[in-house]
């Protein structure tokens, strides 16, 4: 489990990439269209979300959505797959593959964890506290999530 924690950080350090001027632009349009809140704020998310931080100017995360999980997928553990956008003065970081499972341990069918993540050598943690869904006969559909967003902490990788 650790190593695929490792790999999760790593990931986002190494796959940094300049935004050219075009894009820059259309990032700086949006900021007026994202949601100001303040790190470890709840709040409801959903496709396409904007969120700026009023503890980190400057810093800017979009919810591209979720993949639906389908119920002959190989692996036999159900998942939302989390896409999103950090983007940070002239870096812009895209991830597309991470997940969040089902909450085996309660009772019912929820979806609840964390995503490690992070830009310009600053990682983060996005807690996705509920996820909502319709479960149907050959899929799970993904909806929208209440999230908090903080700076990463080990700690977090503990349970509560």
């Amino acid at each position: 489990m650790r190593k695929i924690l490792t790999l999760a950080l790593l990931i986002p350090v190494l796959s940094c990439s300049e935004s050219n001027e075009q894009n820059n632009e259309e990032s700086n349009e949006q900021i007026y269209d994202c949601t100001e809140i303040a790190f470890l704020e709840s709040t409801i998310i959903e496709k396409n979300d904007c969120l700026t931080f009023s503890d980190r100017e400057g810093f800017e995360f979009t919810f591209l959505g979720f993949e639906n999980y389908t119920k002959t997928h190989s692996s036999n553990v159900p998942h939302a797959k989390i896409s999103a956008r950090l983007f940070e003065g002239n870096t812009t970081f895209e991830f597309y593959d991470s997940l969040v499972h089902e909450d085996y341990e309660t009772d019912g069918t929820s979806f609840s964890g964390r995503v490690h993540t992070g830009i310009n050598n600053t990682n983060y943690t996005i807690f996705f506290d509920n996820i909502e869904f319709t479960e149907t006969e050959t899929e799970f559909i993904f909806h929208r999530a209440t999230i908090r967003f903080g700076y990463y902490e080990s700690e977090f990788d503990r349970k509560l």
